[in-house]
């Protein structure tokens, strides 16, 4: 088997022995030379991302490295976070709190007002009012007294009270309105609403109390 030509690391390290005397010192030259030569050639041999290094007495002369930058992530690698026409994460308000939940029932209504949530639980009653539930009307009208005073309830109460279909309900909405007119100082139509009731035997004794206080 042919050998082939010493390699350049052993030509530099040759060359650099030369360069110390001066009868060899044009021959280190030209060893300097042919190693450069070599070099670009090897690198040429093992192409991009290579890495080459020639030592001169044990001592490192150069090293390169081409290592191919790593590309960017793309648009779609990209983490996103999905939001509204408002530029707001789609699950929150505009405000950044949820929405609370809208009650279904008089007795999530009832808890929304033990809640300290008193608009919310009226506005929950009055819609379960306007579906047919006469109860529901009465406890918003309760809530409204609680909440704004006997003006606004009064007449939420005199809607239930020329209802007699709905029958203790309507007893129990003709006491809730002439309390609330005596506590307003119409006299003539607390008693109005509260001798109605004097025929009741429910809410008969109720009603001859606030009677008193009229007198």
């Amino acid at each position: 088997m042919t050998e082939g030509p010493p390699p350049s690391s052993s030509w530099v390290a040759r060359a650099g022995s030369w360069a110390r005397k001066p009868q060899t010192a044009m021959a280190a030259v030209f060893l300097m030379t042919a190693a450069s030569s070599a070099l670009v050639l090897a690198r040429k041999h093992h192409g991009a991302g290579a890495s080459l290094s020639v030592h001169e007495q044990g001592a490192p002369l150069a090293v390169a490295t081409d290592t191919p930058p790593e590309p960017a992530p793309s648009a779609a690698e990209s983490p996103r976070t999905e939001s509204n026409s408002l530029g707001v994460p789609q699950g929150k308000s505009a405000a950044g709190s949820p929405s609370p939940p809208a009650a279904t029932t008089i007795d999530e209504a009832l808890a929304l007002q033990q809640n300290g949530q008193a608009e919310a639980a009226i506005e929950a009653l009055r819609v379960l009012a306007d579906g047919g539930d006469p109860r529901a009307r009465y406890l918003q009208g309760r809530a409204e007294r609680e909440r704004y005073g006997c003006a606004r309830a009064r007449e939420t109460f005199a809607k239930l009270a020329v209802d007699s279909s709905i029958g203790a309900i309507s007893f129990d909405a003709r006491l809730e309105d002439g309390r609330c007119a005596r506590q307003m100082g119409d006299e003539e139509g607390a008693r109005r609403a509260l001798q109605t009731l004097l025929d009741v035997p429910s809410h008969r004794e109720r009603a001859l109390a606030e009677l008193r206080e009229l007198d």
